[in-house]
């Protein structure tokens, strides 16, 4: 359901609690626009900007997100409303407000899911199975009969890969916000890679996500197509005051294990800190580098994307940066032995998930793209069946070079047969660019 007239849906703690709501708008939107002026702002002005600002966090339509972007530099989560309205899956997949058991458990039953135990923690995560999606929704179906009962196991599906194997069921779309997505563009130009970053979860009232932050310092989306679901963001730099006197992050930003100066000497009440409730229909935006953690108020069903463009690539470099830097770190005392530079590429791409060639290889593919597009005078299609104009593909490429120009610069020995190679992409793209 959407929230009407002025009611307020959002809180903002920073110190000093503040209620902003926003009216609805209607008015088409283009996907083409100018976006040179995307930067990433540095951590203290977003804390200035928490404590003296007053925003709004709640947005119609595609003209109000990039407004919303422009004016905070990329950097606040937001809520964008009526998403999901025209879905097939909000149809089929929902039936007065709660999951259609019936035609999920007969339509994709005998699917293999991942499901986590939110109530067994195993180290700072939540222990995991699989089960057969017809299990999962039976054992849930069960749980709401029972009123949700406190002393039962509660379990939550999570990062079902549903789009990459279902690719011919089309129940939902990308919304045009997120429409510049490179890292699912790639993988789905290789089906060989067989993976992605789009996922479905559902979870039963209570089920709840712990704090962390998005793989690669990506990008996120999120859209209930049922239920309700809270979040907390954390600004960047504020996860430091929710570590415990070892290094590491709390589990949970409720646990009255945070008011333990003992336990976690740097934490304050008063920590900075975003609050959104998530109402069918509306997306979650998630940006680079914000920790955060999730509740469903109700049975709930999101779409979940992550992603990375133009906007936020240099935060993918910079992750990627920090996490070699910690593997050297961690085998130096190794560094005479035969094959050490090999070793770490190989443990940096079991920590990060690609290692240096890898994510060369990504960027490559997608300057390639946008490069073939402005010398044909075409647009790109991309996720959701939206196309990228001239405009679009100019600041991408304008991006990569300034990337490009942090790699060439880094130490990294597997770069070194490269170089060539990169210094002639950067020249391709400088005439490209300015022709």
């Amino acid at each position: 359901m959407s929230m009407p007239g002025n009611l307020p849906v959002v809180r903002i703690t920073c110190g000093i609690c503040e209620i902003v709501s926003r009216k609805a708008q209607s008015t088409g939107d283009k996907l083409e626009s100018d976006t040179s002026w995307l930067k990433q702002k540095h951590h203290s002005d977003i804390r200035r900007k928490l404590v003296h600002l007053k925003l709004n966090f709640i947005l119609n339509n595609l003209q109000s997100y990039l407004d919303h972007l422009k004016m905070n530099n990329s950097a606040w989560p937001c809520l964008l409303k009526n998403i999901s309205q025209d879905w097939p899956c909000q149809k089929e997949w929902v039936e007065n407000g709660k999951p259609n058991f019936e035609w999920l458990s007969r339509k994709y039953g005998r699917a293999e899911v991942p499901v986590s135990n939110c109530k067994e923690r195993y180290f700072n995560a939540q222990s995991k199975c699989t089960m057969k999606l017809k299990e999962f929704l039976d054992y849930w179906e069960d749980y709401i009969d029972k009123k949700h009962p406190e002393e039962s196991q509660c379990f939550y599906m999570k990062d079902w890969h549903f789009p990459n194997e279902n690719p011919s069921e089309n129940v939902y779309r990308v919304p045009p916000f997120f429409a510049s997505d490179w890292i699912n563009e790639y993988l789905l130009k290789d089906p060989s890679k067989n993976d992605d970053y789009r996922f479905v979860y559902m979870g039963p009232k209570g089920s709840w996500t712990p704090l962390h932050a998005d793989v690669f310092s990506s990008f996120s989306w999120s859209v209930n197509i049922c239920g309700i679901k809270k979040w907390i963001f954390f600004p960047p730099g504020e996860e430091e005051k929710l570590k415990d006197k070892f290094g590491k992050l709390a589990y949970d930003v409720e646990s009255e294990d945070l008011l333990d100066s003992s336990k976690f000497p740097l934490y304050s009440p008063s920590v900075n800190r975003i609050v959104l409730i998530q109402e069918v229909g509306d997306a979650i935006f998630v940006p680079s580098g914000w920790h955060h953690q999730v509740w469903n108020l109700d049975d709930t069903i999101s779409f979940n994307h992550n992603w990375v463009n133009g906007c936020n690539i240099s935060k993918m470099w910079d992750a990627l940066s920090q996490c070699f830097t910690s593997v050297v770190r961690e085998i130096s005392d190794c560094k005479l032995m035969d094959g050490w530079d090999a070793q770490c590429q190989l443990m940096l791409k079991s920590c990060f998930g690609m290692n240096h060639l890898d994510f060369y290889s990504f960027i490559a593919a997608i300057a390639h793209s946008r490069l073939n597009c402005l010398v044909e005078g075409a647009t790109l299609e991309v996720n959701g069946g939206w196309c990228l104009g001239p405009n679009h593909c100019r600041f991408d490429l304008t991006r990569i070079n300034a990337l490009l120009s942090s790699i060439l610069n880094a130490d990294v020995s597997c770069y070194n047969d490269c170089v060539d190679e990169m210094k002639s992409l950067v020249s391709k793209i400088d005439d490209v660019v300015s022709s």
